[in-house]
């Protein structure tokens, strides 16, 4: 889990998104609200944007490009979250039911952390190479 989060506000510009992405080399950003999850965005949520857009032969859909500006038009709103008591079965259970590569971490409902299937895979990785 990491606890050393990166956060964005639903108003922050989508192209800050995007830098903060580029910069830390993140897949996941929770999205909050005086610390509490209100959504998650995720970088392959802003590449699907954009194929969409720049594949798209259709002129409304490359005109509607424009207006998408905010991080609240693209993220993923009231994202599965786990307490910080949940077991790490719990968190790995929801992430294969509901198909989600990031369950942001909570406690007392504000956020504290945030597991992501990699942080599985290093699970795994340490498992068989010990």
């Amino acid at each position: 889990m990491s606890d050393k989060l990166v956060t964005l506000h639903p108003k922050d510009k989508l192209q800050r998104a995007k830098d903060i992405f580029k910069t830390y080399d993140l897949h996941h950003i929770p999205i909050v609200v005086m610390n509490k999850v209100v959504g998650i965005l995720s970088k392959g949520d802003i590449l699907y944007l954009e194929s969409i857009v720049t594949n798209s032969f259709d002129k409304f859909i490359q005109d509607h490009k424009f207006r998408i500006d905010s991080v609240e038009e693209v993220m993923t709103r009231d994202p599965y979250c786990k307490e910080s008591s949940s077991s790490i079965a719990d968190v790995l259970n929801l992430m294969i039911s509901k198909r989600v590569n990031a369950v942001p971490i909570t406690e007392s409902g504000e956020l504290i952390g945030l597991v992501t299937s990699f942080d599985f895979l290093k699970l795994v990785d340490k498992h068989f190479n010990e």
